[in-house]
């Protein structure tokens, strides 16, 4: 049985790790060509499909896996939840800002909410991955 859980977490965090190289290749295809990227979904829907799907199935990883130890699974939490993390915090700091202006002093507005939510569980994706590769079962 451990060996079947093993196998499915290895492969659910495999694609979530593959949906979410598709959707930062585009994002960034995005960034450097001011086009739309080759995904043919709004930045909305892109996130919601690519970007939540991703972050479900590595939690979903996690959790099949609990009690079962694998490396593989734990190496690709932990790359995943420092993509996910990283990437949404780099990006909201070199995307445009909304630019406020007071008393002639510009002041860059901080990230929104949702995506400190957002670099939260990409790191607590990290985090889990660590705990499995320290915990060994």
């Amino acid at each position: 049985m451990q060996s079947v859980r093993k196998k499915a977490s290895e492969v659910i965090a495999s694609v979530a790790l593959a949906l979410l190289i598709i959707y930062l290749v585009d994002v960034l295809t995005t960034m450097l060509t001011g086009h739309v990227g080759f995904l043919p979904f709004s930045s909305q829907d892109r996130g919601l499909i690519f970007g939540a799907s991703s972050i479900a199935l590595f939690i979903v990883s996690f959790a099949v896996s609990i009690g079962v130890y694998s490396k593989v699974t734990a190496t690709l939490l932990i790359i995943g939840g420092a993509l996910i993390g990283t990437s949404v915090l780099v990006s909201t700091y070199i995307t445009p800002q909304f630019i406020n202006s007071f008393e002639g002093t510009k002041i860059v507005t901080p990230p929104l909410p949702q995506f400190v939510g957002i670099i939260i569980l990409g790191y607590a994706i990290m985090g889990s991955g660590i705990f499995k590769a320290v915990r060994k079962r």
